[in-house]
């Protein structure tokens, strides 16, 4: 009696048991998450930033559950076969053979695991479903976590064989594998421990970074046993056929040093000595720059900007395509390497092109310095420009109807201020105390001309011009100072973006950085839109383009040479400016040539005035050469030549003095065809002659204020919203003059 009553207690508790363990089976499984989410997951990768023709040149880490990682996204063909065989081979022997489930590997696992060796029982399959789907209890290996795992890996793997080939299953676990440190996956594995694309990893590195996977952080640190696994995996790669003996011999012996490691092996692939240097080296840098680093920091501030913070980090996994230019970069990085400077000074450089807005090349600290630093002088210093802002002051000039003719007296002057009186002077405290043409004084950067031709037109005309460049006014108050560069600033890649304008036709374009970005499966996400302001009419951009090549061509009476000499290149037309800012604290030249516009800066970040061997120096003995070093080796077996001119212009000898016109000597110098006769710019008090232009631009402001309009040609009155756009000129009139074309109802 006594026995059948134990008898049914045990059936009824093993019946019970069951039960609850169906129980407890049933609510671990019903839930299992769907296929359906594989096909649309998208994981964290790296972003990597390549030049203009797709060279890689940086890689910045993502973000994933709060943790800064390095991952690419890696088709399996971008993987060297015999890291995929090593791969294959130490984690799954019988991948191509099972579906899903490898139980032999299973309780193998076990048995090595009891035995303080720890193996993966896992196959590649169930890795891929712990590393995705169940990704939320990937790290759970005891409890009823641990067993929730195990029990939804199994199913979840029957499914996944069926519906995926096996190339595409292991395409997924060499993307998402974790391989110690913050390396997700075998393209940062192979970056972490031996700085190289997997595509190039051979048989030896291959199989070190298969005996890691199952433990990788322990087993970085002992390259001793992890050699011993790898000649274990070497030799079943041998059994197995994957490779042969003479492969595996040659594998072994390959001297293997992992990043952070220093060793030494004989020629046999003993391992000899063996020591850890540096743990940290097979972390991956959150922000890996190859080259330009300037550029690249340049463009990861743009892409945070332009598409948030989340897109770059949190989803990643973005080829962004730059305007960089790797030739034209070195030419600038090698230009500036080595070069005498003011004691103290840093520089800038920025190459782009004039039509576009691409940059090419960009320098932001000078060589050597800074090695860590973000600040980027080429974008992000905010300094004064000197005489290189007189393109402007006498661009504006000739909009207002002046010539390069025109005269204007150099002679000293005073101005009172509520400061005190201000009494400018000429850079070599000199001056001819008679008129002088624009383009003598231009020449020769005097001041006291630029100011009195300021003066003359107006200091509001030219405020508006320099914000509509890119320049910023102190206060945002135009004032006379700003004829030589005083009260306003710019940076060099401002400065190469604004002296665009005299040779594209007259527009300031917005540097480009970014050709597109294009997400992990080639999908164009952003392509910026090129930006352009017109700020002179064709005609106009092109004189000051002329005087311009004067400033490095033309050798006044009584001098050897222009200030820009040095600028010159053989076989080029160039053109550009100098600029030396009070006290030299900034010296810079802006210069263009047939397919590029480049400035050059140099300066000290304290703001202190410079010293070059105990005495100030000037721009044009410091930048022109430097500067003439990037553009002839950047643009060697590049088209030259000359930017074509537009119609309406003509060429005319002139004294360059005096403006009178000349058969022989002084300069040949272009003018309105309306307009070639001389000006005194004494006599300008009436307003400028209307300035035509192509196509809307900012508003041209002096004193009274002028307003850009339409007008229709045919009917001379303000164009309407049907008027064809043939028939539209631009015309800026004072403002109180716009009245007069208000006829036919518009």
């Amino acid at each position: 009696m006594a026995l059948r009553i134990l008898r049914v207690i045990f059936i009824a508790g093993f019946l019970g048991a069951v039960g609850a363990a169906g129980y407890v089976i049933y609510n671990l499984l019903h839930d299992l998450p769907s296929l359906e989410a594989l096909d649309e997951l998208r994981f964290t990768a790296t972003s990597t930033f390549y030049t203009r023709d797709g060279t890689p040149i940086a890689d910045v880490g993502t973000v994933e559950d709060g943790r800064a990682i390095a991952r690419q996204l890696v088709r399996l063909s971008d993987v060297s076969p015999a890291a995929v065989v090593a791969v294959v081979v130490s984690e799954d022997q019988r991948f191509f053979r099972h579906y899903g489930v490898d139980f032999i590997r299973l309780f193998g696992g076990l048995y090595y695991t009891l035995r303080g060796d720890v193996q993966g029982g896992s196959s590649i399959t169930t890795q891929v479903v712990k590393n995705t789907l169940l990704k939320n209890l990937a790290g759970e290996r005891s409890g009823l976590a641990g067993l929730e795992r195990k029990l939804k890996e199994f199913p979840l793997a029957i499914q996944l064989e069926r519906r995926y080939s096996k190339e595409e299953i292991l395409e997924m676990y060499f993307n998402v594998v974790p391989w110690g440190g913050n390396a997700q996956g075998i393209w940062a594995a192979s970056q972490a421990y031996f700085g190289k694309d997997p595509s190039r990893l051979s048989l030896a590195e291959g199989a070190y970074l298969a005996v890691l996977i199952p433990a990788p952080n322990t087993r970085y640190l002992d390259l001793k046993a992890t050699r011993k696994r790898m000649h274990i995996l070497l030799n079943n790669m041998v059994v197995d056929g994957w490779v042969s003996r003479s492969e595996a011999d040659a594998a072994w012996k390959q001297p293997l040093v992992p990043r952070g490691w220093e060793a030494q092996y004989d020629t046999s692939g003993n391992l000899l000595k063996a020591k850890l240097v540096d743990p940290q080296a097979r972390i991956m840098p959150d922000l890996n720059i190859r080259s330009a680093r300037y550029f690249v920091l340049e463009v990861q501030r743009y892409l945070k900007e332009k598409l948030g913070a989340d897109k770059l980090r949190a989803e990643g996994g973005l080829r962004v395509y730059t305007t960089l230019d790797l030739k034209m970069q070195a030419a600038a990085e090698r230009a500036v390497t080595g070069r005498k400077l003011p004691d103290g000074a840093q520089l800038a450089l920025v190459g782009l092109d004039p039509a576009s807005g691409e940059v090419y090349a960009m320098v932001g600290a000078r060589p050597g310095t800074d090695p860590g630093a973000e600040f980027n002088r080429a974008t992000q210093a905010w300094r004064s420009p000197g005489s290189a802002i007189k393109p402007f002051t006498y661009g504006t000039a000739l909009e207002a109807g002046w010539t390069q003719a025109s005269t204007v007296l150099d002679a000293p002057f005073e101005y009172p201020t509520p400061q005190g009186v201000w009494r400018p002077k000429n850079f070599d405290n000199t001056y001819l105390n008679r008129a002088v043409t624009i383009r003598y004084a231009f020449d020769r950067s005097l001041n006291l001309p630029a100011i009195r031709t300021l003066e003359a037109i107006g200091v509001g005309r030219l405020g508006d011009k320099l914000k509509a460049a890119g320049f910023r006014i102190t206060n945002n108050l135009p004032v006379l100072a700003n004829a030589i560069g005083g009260g306003a600033d710019i940076t060099p890649l401002g400065l190469a973006a604004a002296y665009s304008s005299f040779v594209n036709g007259g527009y300031w374009v917005e540097p480009q950085l970014v050709l597109r970005v294009e997400d992990s499966k080639g999908r164009v996400v952003y392509q910026p839109e090129p930006k352009k302001v017109l700020l002179w009419s064709p005609q106009v951009a092109y004189q000051v383009w002329d005087m311009l090549k004067g400033y490095v061509y033309d050798v006044p009476p009584g001098f050897r040479s222009s200030l820009a000499a040095d600028a010159k290149i053989p076989g080029r037309i160039v053109g550009g400016k100098t600029g030396t800012s009070q006290d030299a604290v900034d010296l810079w030249f802006a210069g263009a040539t047939r397919g590029l516009v480049a400035t050059l800066w140099v300066g000290r970040d304290d703001h202190k005035p410079q010293r070059m061997n105990g005495v100030e120096p000037s721009s044009s003995i410091v930048n022109p050469i430097i500067w003439h070093d990037f553009v002839e080796e950047a643009l060697r077996g590049r088209p030259a030549g000359d930017f074509p001119q537009p119609s309406g212009l003509i060429s005319s000898g002139m004294d360059l003095l005096t403006g009178d016109p000349t058969s022989s000597g002084g300069v040949q110098a272009l003018f309105p065809s309306s307009q070639t006769q001389r000006q005194q710019a004494a006599i300008q008090d009436t307003p400028p002659a209307p300035s035509y232009v192509a196509s809307v631009g900012p508003a041209v402001a002096s004193t009274p204020v002028y307003q850009t309009v339409a007008i229709d040609q045919q009917t001379g009155c303000l164009a309407g919203p049907d008027t064809p756009t043939d028939r539209v000129v631009w015309l800026q009139v004072a403002a109180n003059r716009v009245s007069q074309y208000a006829c036919n109802g518009n």
